[in-house]
């Protein structure tokens, strides 16, 4: 399993108090953190940084959204298999069927997981761990 500290994740979150817990939150946990508070903010960011995971807020007060994010980071193939997790604060009022189909919804959004807010810390950093090792064993898998 990779070391936190070698991980780069942005973090996208048009609340800043948000931004700055989870920023605060995953430097805590050893990651490398950067952020963004919009989807046109974090396309740039990805570019100059190439992070190794998502975590993306699903709206945003823009006519952006986390899953539209998601999608258009999936089309580039540096990050095509780096690890998406969605966070929401409004899961019932957004359209998707979060709890009664998750892997549809996730598979749509190209997302890999998805948390209500505050996400529990230890929650957020193992499915970031764990989908990064994922990807690392089909690599590896596929290079063999």
């Amino acid at each position: 399993m990779p070391s936190p500290e070698s991980i780069k994740v942005l973090v996208v979150d048009d609340d800043p108090d948000f931004l700055e817990q989870e920023r605060i939150m995953l430097e805590g946990m050893g990651f490398v953190v950067v952020t963004a508070e919009r989807s046109d903010e974090a396309l740039e960011v990805s570019d100059r940084e190439v992070p190794d995971a998502f975590v993306l807020d699903l709206m945003m007060e823009r006519p952006d959204s986390g899953a539209r994010l998601s999608r258009q980071l999936r089309r580039d193939p540096r990050f095509q298999c780096s690890p998406i997790i969605i966070l929401t604060s409004v899961a019932d009022e957004t359209g998707f069927e979060f709890s009664r189909n998750p892997k549809e919804v996730l598979r749509w959004m190209k997302a890999d997981a998805w948390f209500d807010k505050p996400a529990p810390i230890i929650e957020l950093a193992n499915a970031l761990w764990r989908h990064l090792e994922g990807r690392k064993s089909e690599e590896d898998q596929s290079t063999t």
